[in-house]
């Protein structure tokens, strides 16, 4: 059974609007979504937003009464944990961040690879019967 010429080019043509059309925007998608889950499960911005916080929320309360030893106690030991907290909260951005950059370029090579797909495979299908044909 033999398909008429003008379904094939039906069919080639909108495969080629589906390819580079439709499909890009789901890959787009796709990859925003990825994105936001690397800044979500790293919770990137309200690390951000609590960068200075203490660490797991220790800290010494000031004492009621005055003393001067107590009270630089406390204000050095909460300092201290101050800046704890914000060295793990740098070190977890900093993992979310280079998650979320490389998920950006594999994301980029990904649409590199869709926009140079069809092409790739027209040229092995020929390369291939060329094989063939001429040995």
């Amino acid at each position: 059974m033999k398909v008429p010429r003008v379904k094939m080019l039906s069919l080639l043509e909108h495969y080629l609007v589906w390819h580079y059309g439709q499909a890009y925007r789901d890959i787009y998608h796709v990859w925003m979504n990825f994105i936001w889950f690397c800044f979500n499960f790293f919770s990137i911005t309200d690390l951000f937003a609590s960068l200075f916080q203490p660490w797991k929320r220790m800290g010494e309360d000031y004492p009621k009464a005055f003393d001067l030893a107590k009270i630089v106690s406390t204000f050095i030991v909460n300092i201290l944990m101050r800046i704890v907290g914000a060295m793990v909260r740098l070190i977890v951005i900093t993992i979310g961040l280079t998650f979320a950059s490389l998920v950006f370029f594999i994301g980029l090579a990904i649409l590199l690879v869709w926009t140079v797909m069809p092409v790739f495979f027209v040229a092995l299908i020929v390369m291939g019967l060329s094989l063939i044909i001429y040995g």
